[in-house]
Formats: C-alpha cells, structure tokens, sequence
C-alpha cells in the first residue's frame, strides 16, 4: 500500500520530531523561549490550542507534547520547525 501524497518524501515523524528536539528544547519540556514558545517542540500558545493543547505546552506532560507534536506534524510535516533545520535537515 503506498503512502498518501501528502505524506510522501516526509520523514517518519517518530524520528524526525526526536532530532527536532534536540535544537529547540535542549530536551527540557519546561523550558520557554523569550517569545514565548514553549515546551520540547516550542509550541507557541495559538499553536498549541491550535492541535488541541490546553493551557501551556510546558505545563502539560511530555506525552502529551508529544501527542500534539505527532498531530501538527501530520497537519503541517516539518514546517513548523523549520528554523531548526540545520539541527534535523542533515540528520533525515
């Protein structure tokens, strides 16, 4: 069975949101950057509500940061990270 064209030439989510880590949370599910992105994945608030968040990214459990990474990465593939690139673009 082959892939939807959408999800074509992307990553496997599970790895590529592993490497997105690294460069935007330094792993620290608490930690919040000085625009107010927050969380492993740097979930700004309105995107965070957006795939179904409540309250702040960095006040809910990893598990679900990384529900709702897996739900924006289905929805958007690796745009939303894309200013880490230089962290995950040569990794996948």
């Amino acid at each position: 069975m082959s892939q939807p064209a959408s999800a074509a030439g992307r990553p496997d989510a599970h790895r590529f949101l592993s490497a997105v880590v690294p460069c935007e949370s330094g792993g620290n599910p608490r930690v919040v950057n000085e625009i107010g992105a927050g969380g492993l994945f740097q979930f700004l608030p309105s995107t965070w509500r957006g795939v179904g968040g409540q309250g702040l990214p960095q006040n809910a459990s990893v598990a679900e940061q990384w529900k709702r990474a897996h739900i924006l990465y289905a929805q958007q593939g690796t745009s939303p990270w894309y200013a880490s690139k230089s962290c995950w673009g040569p990794k996948l």
